[in-house]
């Protein structure tokens, strides 16, 4: 595919982009909680807990904020022939574009997972959240994918297609970050794999969490669960209700839409009660979180963006979302028996690009064929 220098100039998919601007937060998820820590009680205690953690070993980051001057990326573009859905998804994939990234930009994807084994063994990530913190823009980014979304992925060597939630299963993480590098074209610098079901003990350690709740929301849990929670604009959750609020996905006629939302929710509050937590509530909660916790950031990188985000602002920086939940983007169908999101991957790519770097290097003709074109069952 011919490559040429890309040209400064306005992107018009910025009204694709699908906002919602929440209050300023001091943190995000698990490595934010960590830097709520460091910032509470000190290096000695935030080192005694990160004994716990599961790291590999990568290199150390420096302490220092320095904005870069942007790289120039080269362009690419959609496929311009296809044979099937899967030649359409193989060529996609395997184009040999160049992964976005920037010298600014902290990508850190969090992993959800539904038990402590899948942890350990590997199994289906549950969420599936990308985390991008730009110094530039002093914003950062929460980007939901779909589980469920149909893919390539190379697994060791052998081509498979299949829901991106698998490539973890299939590979564990490294498989899931080179899968979602390609489909979306941007460059993961770190994972952070947490059991989803060890927030309950963790979210009861906090006190719980407040979140909304819509009245059909509750309807649905009340009506479908043992639990029964009330409606309201603050409500406080309980660790297994906050679970089960963060998974029901029945409820709603957009699925994993609406399912996202809320696990952003819960994310959000889970920041917030964490970072009002007193000494002892940190203590407890730590001591279940780093159990259950895998990531590929070494101890002395995690305390080093720990200092960062103290020393340079990282933790009042502003907190948006994004969910790639227009109808031009996304559509659900079939393959086989299975339940399916089929993506335009090539305006996917782009609209997470232009969210996370303001830019994208992904360039789209009127005429470009499109990855629906190929499907033949959709609900």
């Amino acid at each position: 595919m011919e490559k040429k220098k890309k040209e400064k100039k306005s992107n018009p998919i910025a009204a694709f982009l699908w906002k919602n601007k929440r209050r300023r937060a001091k943190n995000f998820y698990f490595l934010l909680t960590a830097f709520v820590v460091f910032f509470a009680v000190g290096m000695a205690f935030i080192n005694e807990k990160l004994e716990l953690i599961d790291t590999g070993d990568t290199p150390e980051v420096p302490t220092s904020q320095v904005i870069y001057d942007e790289e120039e990326m080269d362009i690419m573009t959609s496929i311009d022939s296809a044979g099937s859905l899967n030649d359409y998804l193989y060529q996609w994939a395997n184009n040999g574009g160049t992964l976005y990234s920037s010298k600014n930009v902290l990508n850190v994807l969090l992993v959800g997972l539904d038990s402590r084994d899948a942890l350990e063994n590997g199994g289906r990530s549950d969420s599936l959240i990308l985390v991008s913190l730009n110094k530039k823009t002093k914003k950062i980014y929460m980007t939901s994918f779909f589980r469920d979304t149909w893919c390539y992925m190379n697994i060791g060597g052998e081509d498979r297609y299949a829901k991106i939630n698998s490539s973890y299963f299939y590979g564990g993480p490294v498989a899931l970050i080179d899968t979602i590098e390609k489909n979306f074209k941007i460059d993961i610098d770190h994972y952070v794999a947490v059991d989803f079901s060890s927030f309950i003990d963790i979210i009861n350690a906090l006190g719980g969490i407040t979140v909304e709740v819509q009245e059909y929301e509750a309807e649905y849990i009340n009506r479908t669960t043992k639990y029964t929670i009330e409606s309201g604009p603050a409500v406080t959750l309980t660790g297994r209700e906050a679970l089960v609020f963060a998974r029901i996905r029945k409820s709603d006629s957009d699925s994993d839409v609406s399912r996202t939302r809320r696990q952003r929710q819960v994310i959000t509050s889970f920041i917030k009660s964490a970072t009002n937590a007193s000494l002892a509530q940190l203590n407890d909660a730590l001591d279940m979180l780093f159990k259950y916790v895998k990531t590929d950031m070494t101890k002395m990188q995690i305390l080093s963006y720990g200092t960062q985000a103290i020393t340079n602002g990282w933790v009042t920086y502003d907190i948006e979302q994004y969910t790639l939940s227009d109808s031009d983007v996304f559509k659900t169908g079939y393959v086989g028996e299975s339940a399916v999101v089929f993506m335009d991957f090539p305006l996917a790519a782009q609209i997470v690009q232009t969210a996370v770097y303001s830019d994208s290097n992904i360039e789209l003709p009127d005429d470009r064929i499109k990855l629906f074109s190929f499907v033949k069952r959709f609900t």
